[in-house]
């Protein structure tokens, strides 16, 4: 998964969760859920396949070409393409295997009379646990007063569609 980071505060203050600078009135909340990610494998191949692909059978022809009898490849080529090809074969695997290979995502969605809202996304369960059960405590307590910092992860396209700067979708 290809997420940005940022640290937001979460808090509840006079019946209010805020999260980073979007409010929710308490008494709004009609469900909240946790939802744990998982990576999709073809998104990252999809994502990293193309240059990948061709950065793997360039480095695999330089090697079954310059081991044999015949004229090699490497005599052909330049030194620093090779390396450069080299230097994106491992850039593309590393990148594959962290992103196969990192932690799960825990994500925490608010449900109001509206649409459901996915309001923050992070690698500690524990702690969107603990945020969840805060936020149906507070629901329950009217003088309840809490605040978090979370490291969010926003994962996938950023969709803006009101308001006067409207951006649409934009992909990364």
């Amino acid at each position: 998964m290809f997420y940005k980071r940022e640290v937001i505060n979460v808090q509840v203050s006079r019946r209010v969760l805020w999260v980073g600078a979007a409010a929710y009135p308490l008494h709004n909340i009609a469900c909240v859920t946790t939802v744990k990610l998982k990576p999709r494998l073809w998104l990252i191949l999809k994502r990293v396949g193309p240059w990948g692909f061709a950065a793997c059978a360039a480095f695999m022809a330089v090697l079954l070409f310059s081991s044999g009898g015949r004229v090699a490849l490497v005599e052909l080529v330049a030194p620093p393409v090779l390396a450069g090809v080299a230097v994106l074969v491992v850039s593309v695997l590393v990148r594959l295997i962290m992103a196969v290979t990192r932690s799960r995502l825990h994500r925490l969605n608010i449900e109001t009379a509206g649409a459901p809202y996915a309001v923050l996304t992070s690698p500690d369960k524990n702690l969107v646990a603990q945020i969840s059960h805060a936020i149906t405590d507070a629901i329950d307590n009217p003088q309840a007063e809490f605040q978090f910092q979370v490291e969010n992860f926003h994962v996938g396209d950023t969709i803006k569609q009101f308001g006067n700067q409207n951006t649409g979708k934009v992909t990364r």
